[in-house]
């Protein structure tokens, strides 16, 4: 009797170990335990009782990467409440990055349907949106009351979403997803914010510019000291690889000792071929008033084939103001080109030959 009562309990242990193991792995934070972490470095509340804490996360090279919360609020939608629970991450200046659910309380929308991969790929771009129309509408108002539809699930007439709202929310899941965005985009995202600004340093910006986020990479633009060692690379960097209108806002702080110096003058000539047009056409400008390195202008004209004829007159002026520094090399291209009556740029390049 005691040998089973013994079993029993071991039992009874093991099972409670198990439950606990697996609650815990419900709500722990989804995260490389390698990485380094600031537990709660920010302490807050949201819908001003429920208290909150945010940490920060590091990369590999210890730098700050992200920060994290998770986050468990009730939600209410046509006399019925329950608890919405996710995992939440923000870029360093408060931004949405991403969300994972929590295994034992998936997304669900009306009904108790699970979210399908659809929703979960809208509900983020809706997340990632500050502009959204969410910001504006109180739960109270996120329904029509006046066109209704019958609800199985708890027997009742249920109102339909505003037309004005239903491209800003997961069909069926309106008051989640309208509490998520505010607390994504509320007040977490501005202290978040106020967090990464009070405690940046060189190292942070330089992280910023190197990323693939545009809006970090334009507050490293703004806020990166021209003294900063690699301020240089930094520009570079923001030049040839930023993301949407970024490169465009980096190059107007290029000044003339960085235009006339070899290695910067040789990125930028070889990023015309991948280049826009805009963009061409201000490394074509910031060319013209400066001395090219001989080994620089046989590249210059081998980007010749990437340009507009109406970037013909620029570019050859460019040849022109250096036609002293063209080698043997240099040379050869042009009379290459002189002599191909396909190309277009063929009469531009007979005249910088007759120049010498």
């Amino acid at each position: 009797m005691s040998y089973l009562k013994s079993h029993i309990t071991h039992f009874i242990r093991i099972s409670v170990t198990v439950c606990v193991a697996i609650f815990l792995l419900a709500y722990a934070t989804p995260l490389d335990s390698g990485k380094k972490i600031d537990k709660g470095v920010i302490k807050t509340f949201i819908k001003d009782t429920i208290p909150v804490e945010i940490d920060l996360l590091y990369d590999t090279d210890s730098l700050p990467d992200l920060y994290y919360s998770y986050i468990e609020t009730p939600v209410c939608e046509e006399g019925i409440c329950y608890d919405l629970k996710v995992h939440l991450y923000w870029d360093l200046l408060g931004n949405f990055s991403d969300y994972e659910e929590v295994t034992s309380d998936p997304f669900t929308k009306y009904e108790h349907e699970l979210f399908t991969a659809e929703d979960h790929r809208k509900l983020r771009e809706i997340l990632a949106d500050k502009t959204s129309p969410l910001a504006n509408y109180k739960p109270e108002e996120l329904v029509d009351k006046s066109k209704t539809l019958y609800s199985p699930l708890i027997d009742a007439v249920v109102g339909a979403t505003y037309p004005a709202l239903k491209n800003s929310v997961v069909p069926g899941a309106v008051y989640s997803t309208h509490t998520l965005w505010n607390i994504v985009n509320g007040s977490l995202s501005t202290e978040i914010k106020q967090y990464t600004i009070a405690h940046l340093d060189d190292a942070g910006i330089t992280k910023m510019a190197f990323s693939k986020n545009h809006d970090l990479q334009m507050y490293a633009l703004r806020n990166a000291d021209k003294e900063l060692e690699g301020y240089r690379d930094i520009l570079l960097q923001l030049i040839v690889k930023g993301e949407k209108y970024v490169p465009y806002f980096a190059i107007v702080k290029v000044d003339q000792v960085m235009w006339s110096d070899v290695n910067f003058q040789k990125s930028l000539i070889e990023h015309i071929e991948t280049a826009d047009f805009e963009l061409q056409n201000e490394i074509i400008s910031g060319l013209v008033s400066v001395s090219i390195d001989s080994s620089n202008l046989s590249a210059l004209i081998k980007q010749h084939p990437f340009l507009k004829e109406n970037q013909y007159e620029k570019f050859s002026t460019i040849l022109k103001n250096n036609i002293n520094g063209l080698d043997k090399n240099a040379r050869q291209a042009l009379q290459k080109i002189a002599t191909d009556t396909n190309n277009t740029f063929a009469p531009f390049a007979k005249q910088l030959l007759e120049l010498r």
